[in-house]
């Protein structure tokens, strides 16, 4: 057993901490920066481009996704060897880890697809119509509208995924 505690205190410590960086990092985004981004309009293109590609905010958000969700599932699994599958996910406390974990890992992969990909294309295409130096074309026009729409749309729902996955995980010892 005294081999266990460091084992759990590193992985919990990589999941509590990423997890505490991604879900805060989303909502900063999800929240404010994109609706702000979205009311300045082209004037918020240097900082995201910035944000984006130099500093790698997408990539980096993803990765703490990532972090969190492979050492959640590796900690399920750690805890499903100690109880048995069987026992473990009828328990309510596994189950709603369970739950949180799905929601969770769900999330990391909508997040990075629908939100990620999709900043990372936004700030290519908004680079590119300031490198022309002139206004955006009709069909760039549309093209930003539509990227803007995803990213809130994905947004949300990353989000909502996120503060469920949180909701369930910090109160399943309590069901």
């Amino acid at each position: 057993m005294v081999a266990a505690v460091p084992f759990m205190l590193v992985f919990r410590f990589l999941h509590i901490l990423a997890g505490v960086l991604w879900v805060g990092s989303a909502f900063l985004f999800v929240g404010f920066i994109g609706p702000s981004a979205a009311e300045v309009g082209p004037s918020a293109g240097p900082l995201l481009s910035v944000a984006v590609k130099k500093r790698k905010a997408a990539k980096v958000i993803t990765g703490l996704g990532g972090v969190t969700v492979l050492a959640g599932w590796i900690l399920w699994l750690h805890d499903m060897g100690l109880y048995g599958l069987g026992t473990w996910v009828t328990s309510r406390f596994g189950l709603v880890l369970t739950i949180g974990a799905a929601l969770a890992t769900i999330a990391a992969f909508e997040g990075s697809i629908g939100v990620g990909r999709n900043v990372e294309r936004m700030v290519d295409l908004v680079d590119r119509v300031v490198a022309s130096g002139g206004p955006p074309s009709p069909e760039q026009e549309a093209q930003i509208e539509h990227l803007g729409a995803e990213l809130e749309k994905w947004g949300k729902i990353d989000l909502v995924l996120l503060v469920l996955a949180v909701t369930a995980m910090s109160t399943a010892r309590y069901w």
